[in-house]
């Protein structure tokens, strides 16, 4: 990731500006009132906490920004889809959302759809990973190339979250039918764990349980589950043991062919009386500041602060793969806030056309 080119912006009565490398900066409260500090309200993916990535940057960012706090309670992890469908539902007392999957802000928040966001910027991937209880016998020896023998073996337990309510339980279904097809067990590794064809709606077997993604790291240690598909960061965060899967499987490419390969597979996400078809794709998280955020400005402070050069650092020691220059993907008739939008190749380039047709 490139550092952004940052301009001063002025959003209402407060502005922001960032030191040279995006690394600190201030924040104005102009004609406030208000005598103590600004609150950043931070709503995103539940692989960013409570152990993860966001709240200690978060907590960098206040400590280099006068005014400004952000306890854990003004900070909400869960589910991406969650996360969407919350902020859509009226206003909501978040300055920034940080998503697991780039297709959630566009296809959930933009309009016709929603009117929670009109912006992103993806900024990084993060591999998929088989997380296990390295204390069941069911896993000694494990590999890339023998996981998908030993999930399968006795009293092996995998947890996932519902794909309605995280992306991480969209990339499970998905990479399984994967690795279905790279070892071409034609369906009998999809058909252990989901009832019904693959590309439909995936029923779960005796062989799953539905644990959220916030209790993931419990589960695996308590023994509640043996086998978890979690991001990489979040393997590295809770200490989990986690074996690495195939680069055809883990959902980390980002090229066309890699996206060509991925979008082989689908399954369909039941939401209501309704079901929309996934299509296998990389794993990308982005941001944007909510329509509603109660204070735009330091929204956008903090979202220049996640993508500098210096930060990008910080990612990629936790297990990201950030994107440099990073993309960005507007609504019809939006534009990205001044402060983000930089001078290529320095700032950010357009989401590219094979990775906007995923997105539904």
């Amino acid at each position: 990731m490139r550092p952004l080119t940052l301009k001063l912006v002025v959003a209402g009565i407060a502005a922001v500006a960032l030191v040279a490398g995006g690394t600190a900066g201030w924040y104005l409260h102009g004609s406030s009132t208000s005598s103590g500090p600004s609150t950043l309200e931070i709503i995103a993916a539940g692989s960013l906490s409570p152990s993860g990535l966001l709240p200690a940057l978060a907590a960098t960012f206040v400590a280099e920004t006068p005014g400004v706090q952000s306890p854990t309670t003004a900070q909400l992890y869960q589910g991406s889809t969650a996360d969407a469908t919350q902020l859509n539902g009226g206003h909501q007392p978040y300055d920034l959302f940080v998503s697991a999957d780039y297709r959630v802000i566009p296809g959930m928040m933009f309009a016709p759809t929603g009117t929670a966001a009109s912006w992103e910027v993806v900024f990084a991937g993060d591999p998929l990973v088989l997380a296990y209880n390295a204390s069941n016998s069911a896993f000694s020896g494990v590999s890339m190339t023998n996981w998908y023998q030993d999930v399968v073996k006795a009293g092996v337990i995998l947890g996932m979250p519902t794909a309605a309510s995280d992306p991480v339980g969209v990339d499970a279904i998905l990479a399984i039918e994967l690795e279905d097809n790279l070892e071409g067990l034609d369906g009998a590794l999809y058909g252990h764990f989901f009832t019904g064809a693959e590309g439909g709606v995936a029923g779960i077997t005796s062989s799953v349980d539905y644990v959220i993604e916030n209790d993931a790291a419990t589960a695996l240690k308590t023994d509640e589950v043996q086998a978890y598909f979690v991001y990489e960061s979040y393997a590295h965060a809770e200490g989990l043991s986690f074996v690495s899967l195939s680069p055809s499987v883990n959902l980390a490419g980002t090229s066309s062919t890699d996206v060509t390969d991925y979008s082989s597979v689908s399954t369909q996400v039941a939401a209501g009386t309704s079901t929309t078809t996934v299509y296998g794709a990389p794993i990308l998280f982005a941001l944007t500041v909510p329509s509603t955020a109660p204070d735009a400005a330091l929204g956008i402070a903090f979202a220049a602060f996640l993508l500098a050069n210096t930060t990008s650092a910080t990612w990629a020691g936790d297990g990201f793969s950030p994107i440099g220059p990073a993309f960005y993907d507007v609504a019809k008739g939006a534009s990205l806030p001044a402060a983000l939008s930089g001078s290529p190749p320095d700032g950010l380039v357009p989401l590219p056309s094979y990775l906007t047709a995923l997105i539904t």
